[in-house]
């Protein structure tokens, strides 16, 4: 049975399992700020949190005088927190980083300044010689365009002193020069550049070098952050080691190439994007991103923080590489109504899983229009069954009149925390496609620039459609992680971490035109292995690893029609579905979109997916009947202008969704279920392997050993037992293993016999 430790934590949770607290100081000017912050930190004890956040009130403006009041709070609520047993985290106020960088450009010094992109377009006519004085500044290009033939001329060779002397040939050409130039429109430092960013950080902490000095990795313990993105105008933040870095990266100089950032440049404009994107990404996540990471690593703090977005569908054009920015501290971010955000922790969680990071943190409740207790149950419950482990809250008096809330929240934390994640299915994050289908633009901006969202990108509407449709559970996989950390052996992919060693026996390709070659060389070997591939909507046909000769993108098409066969390539083929089959037992499914989404994207009713999945006859790791399931709409994809004007956070259906995770540990495997639908759960469950079962309710920290049955079905022993799930309840299942003799057990044949099964055993207990 679990260790009595494992009880004690449960019963009594340390404060590193107990969930963070923000709040807003009061105004820099009050004379009263004591008594504020005592009765706020009061209201953070009480609640149960363990950690206190302090936020700047919004649009403070700081100066001499402000800031002077500032570190006096601060010296306050370090000196109280040590007192009370309580810690702190420093939160990198964006008002922060608006005065260094105003302050050091009144020096005249600009190195740490967000760049930003720009084009500078000049009109020519063919046959003259264009004699013109270019733009001072970091060139990053200079390129005659045809846009009516697609040509590019790169114009470097004709550039003297400054000067472009060059004679125009045939064509309608115009002149564009695109440059790096300091970004005056905000205060902001440069993202994208390692030593921007930490010289940025450092600035800002050296403000507080007095206050915190005596605190640092004690009492104080969290650097906090949040909206890490492309912030400029149009998202065109830059570098001006961009191209330095990308040949370096991929090869060839990519000056000539600037236009495909902005519109079609011929048939290779996909593959240049792609590039572009991918290495744009990179220096966001190997600037700001491991800065935060290096700095917090250097005072003895934790970094914990979010990207700009918490719908995540579309990242490119707004954050980069979701996943890759996440692998510092991965960080959901459930934002501004119920629901709103739920796709991030699937991004965060599968970060945590590609790179062994045992904590997948989740920011709750910021901005929520209402927050009534039931919600923000719910939102919780949601957050830790898709993976989230580690919470900062935004707590409605409601919620911090006693410690109920956050003691519910310790004990998930808790149990969440550590060990391995189980599950059958892994997917393939399309970040390729989803680079190779964003672009920049030169546009008035006003406010938040949501991202478009590919129509063919449906990844995140089959992740809801097999996790809250179907049921099961998935890792998302980034290619780079299947490259360098998975293997596949007999059919099954293994992840080979030192600790998250996760094994698959169904791969799902969500629909997609570019896929890293590697990794569809090694998607090949597990079909011939006789692994399980479903595939929507699309099939790539393009590989990531660009070479001009195009051999790769052959190869690409190849290995396609060996794995899903020559008629699901024919675009003149009209079918519900293709299904290849080799003699070693792999199959591939190749599933074509069969209707819209809420968010305008194309996707596969969730009803067939479910049905593809069964098919695979596959003993799967749970299976829960009777389960409400979540009609997938892509309503979850939605930005939040759509996701609010739809009336999205009111009308879920059902409310809610049921879910569920599944972790491993040495002692025992730890189950958790959810439900945030409107509907009570009654049903047997399956759990597969045999197992001795104790429930742990984490809303009363209630310990019950449950009556089980073993059976065998698939081949595969499971364990059954009953799961009662109140409306806006969640339920720990701890199964340690326990023999079980061939033999011994009923053999389940069918669907039809394990309802008769599930139904007499009702009858039973």
């Amino acid at each position: 049975m679990p260790t009595n430790k494992r009880r004690a934590t449960f019963m009594t949770p340390t404060n590193a399992r107990r969930p963070m607290y923000y709040f807003t100081l009061p105004a820099a000017d009050d004379p009263n700020f004591e008594s504020y912050l005592q009765a706020e930190m009061a209201r953070c004890r009480r609640s149960g949190c363990s950690t206190l956040i302090p936020q700047l009130p919004m649009g403070t403006a700081l100066n001499t005088d402000t800031l002077a009041n500032i570190r006096a709070m601060y010296a306050f609520i370090l000196r109280r927190a040590e007192e009370w047993g309580l810690t702190v985290g420093f939160y990198l106020d964006p008002a922060y980083e608006n005065a260094v960088i105003r302050t050091m450009s009144e020096i005249g010094e600009e190195c740490m300044r967000a760049k930003i992109l720009i084009c500078k377009e000049y009109i020519c006519e063919r046959g003259e010689t264009t004699n013109r004085r270019l733009t001072p500044g970091e060139r990053m290009s200079l390129v005659a365009v045809d846009e009516e033939f697609c040509e590019l001329i790169d114009l470097r060779p004709f550039v003297k002193d400054g000067m472009l002397i060059w004679q125009v040939p045939a064509g309608n050409y115009v002149i564009r020069e695109y440059l790096a130039v300091d970004d005056t429109e905000r205060e902001g430092a440069n993202y994208l550049s390692y030593e921007a960013s930490m010289s940025y950080i450092r600035a800002v902490f050296s403000l507080f070098a007095d206050t915190f000095a005596p605190y640092l990795g004690k009492t104080l313990n969290i650097i906090s952050y949040s909206g890490i993105g492309f912030n400029g105008r149009n998202r065109r933040s830059w570098d001006p080691a961009f191209n330095r870095l990308f040949e370096k990266r991929f090869g060839f100089d990519p000056a000539p190439y600037y236009p495909a950032l902005f519109g079609f440049v011929g048939k290779e404009t996909d593959h240049l994007k792609s590039c572009f994107m991918t290495l744009r990404a990179s220096l966001l996540q190997n600037g700001i991103l491991r800065a935060l990471r290096d700095f917090a690593t250097e005072m003895g703090l934790t970094p914990f923080g979010n990207l700009s977005e918490p719908k995540l569908t579309s990242c490119s054009f707004s954050m980069g590489d979701a996943m890759l920015n996440n692998i510092y501290a991965p960080c959901a971010l459930f934002d501004k109504a119920y629901m709103y955000g739920t796709n991030s922790v699937k991004v965060a969680a599968g970060a945590a899983y590609n790179f062994d990071i045992e904590r997948v943190n989740a920011e709750l409740f910021r901005n929520y229009a209402k927050h009534d207790r039931e919600r923000q149950y719910k939102d919780a419950m949601n957050a830790f069954a898709r993976g989230a482990n580690c919470t900062a809250l935004h707590l409605s008096d409601e919620l911090t009149a006693n410690s109920d809330f956050c003691d519910f929240v310790a004990r998930t934390q808790t149990l969440l925390r550590g060990g391995r994640h189980v599950a059958d299915i892994a997917m393939l994050y399309p970040i390729y496609d989803l680079h190779s289908k964003t672009g920049l633009y030169f546009s008035p901006a006003d406010g938040y620039e949501y991202p478009s969202t590919p129509s063919s990108a449906d990844y995140m509407t089959l992740i809801n459609s097999i996790s809250i449709y179907s049921g099961h559970d998935l890792t998302l996989l980034h290619p780079e992680t299947v490259n360098t950390r998975c293997r596949t052996e007999g059919g099954v992919l293994y992840l080979d971490n030192a600790c998250n060693r996760e094994k698959f026996r169904v791969v799902v390709l969500p629909g997609t035109t570019m896929i890293s070659l590697k990794n569809l060389q090694t998607l090949k070997k597990f079909y011939d292995e006789g692994g399980k591939i479903l595939a929507t909507g699309v099939l790539p046909t393009k590989a990531f690893e660009y070479d001009a000769s195009g051999e790769n993108d052959r190869e690409v098409c190849r290995l396609i029609r060996a794995i899903f066969g020559e008629e699901a390539c024919d675009p003149a083929v009209m079918r519900n579905y293709c299904i290849h089959r080799n003699a070693q037992g792999g199959e591939a499914i190749f599933l074509y979109f069969s209707a819209s989404a809420a968010d305008g994207t194309r996707m596969v009713r969730s009803t067939t997916v479910n049905d593809a999945l069964n098919s695979f006859e596959l003993p799967y790791d749970i299976y829960m009947p009777g389960m409400s399931r979540l009609e997938i709409t892509g309503a979850l994809n939605s930005v939040y202008p759509e996701f609010h004007n739809l009336g999205l956070h009111r009308t879920i259906p059902g409310g809610g969704m049921i879910n569920h995770i599944h972790k491993q540990h040495d002692d025992c495997d730890i189950y958790y279920f959810s439900n945030t639908t409107k509907t009570p759960y009654d049903h047997h469950v399956l759990l597969r392997g045999a197992f001795e079962v104790e429930e742990w309710d984490p809303h009363s920290g209630s310990m019950v050993k449950r009556r089980c049955k073993l059976l065998s079905y698939k081949g595969e022993p499971y364990t059954n037992l009953r799961l009662t799930l109140a409306s806006c309840h969640s339920t720990f299942f701890l199964a340690t293993p326990t023999s079980a003799a061939e033999g011994e057990i009923p053999v389940i044949e069918s669907i039809q016999h394990l309802k008769s099964e599930q139904a007499a055993l009702a009858s039973e207990f």
